[in-house]
């Protein structure tokens, strides 16, 4: 029997950023694989790299050093930080975006977003949500394609607890239910409890990475 692939697998990449230094998205020699139905986190202190690591395997960064291996046939998402209005918008509602979902995916995004209080908003144009409810929104925009690999900078940023809850709820059914594979920066501990395991970074190289019991 042939082993399959990682879904996703960084490998030796680095990367100074478009702008050089001064960008901010430093990193090097940064190694980690990631199979389907399982979640990665991202660990470190502010500008270790976690922002660099993501935007690399977006290919939204240019990459100088190694490769970034996307596993034949399968599509990814990214959801970045900010502006959270035109993320959120690439679909017009709530429930727009569960309409090219495949059943199991749209049930655990429709169960979330009623424990989430936000069902009752579905038909309700995004633009007119609150920020956090857009922020949400955004996820829901960015696995409204059912795409393999989910990157995600900080899922829970700006995002009140009961909410962050809800929101990392809901994306780790989607990993256990659909195998989708993610990778996404934690910077609370909330995060930190739903991955399978933690890729921790300083100074824009990886110092460790711990499969979580």
């Amino acid at each position: 029997m042939t082993e399959q692939s990682p879904a996703l697998q960084l490998c030796h990449v680095g990367t100074n950023g478009a702008g050089g230094a001064e960008s901010g998205y430093v990193i090097e020699n940064v190694s980690f694989a990631c199979d389907g139905g399982t979640w990665t986190a991202l660990a470190g202190p502010a500008a270790a790299g976690k922002t660099g690591v993501l935007r690399c395997a977006a290919g939204l960064e240019p990459v100088t050093a190694g490769e970034v291996r996307l596993a034949e046939g399968l599509r990814l998402a990214h959801v970045g930080l900010l502006p959270v209005p035109e993320q959120a918008e690439t679909i017009a509602t709530l429930a727009s975006g569960l309409g090219p979902m495949p059943a199991g995916a749209a049930e655990v995004v429709r169960d979330a977003l009623r424990r989430l209080d936000l069902w009752e908003e579905r038909d309700t144009p995004v633009r007119e949500l609150t920020e956090g409810r857009q922020r949400v929104a955004a996820v829901v925009a960015a696995v409204s394609g059912a795409p393999d690999v989910l990157l995600a900078d900080d899922l829970t940023v700006g995002l009140p607890p009961a909410t962050a809850e809800g929101v990392l709820d809901m994306v780790r059914g989607l990993v256990d239910r659909q195998g989708l594979c993610v990778v996404a920066s934690a910077t609370d501990l909330a995060s930190l409890e739903r991955a399978d395991a933690v890729v921790l970074l300083a100074e824009g190289r990886v110092v460790e990475t711990r499969v979580m019991p």
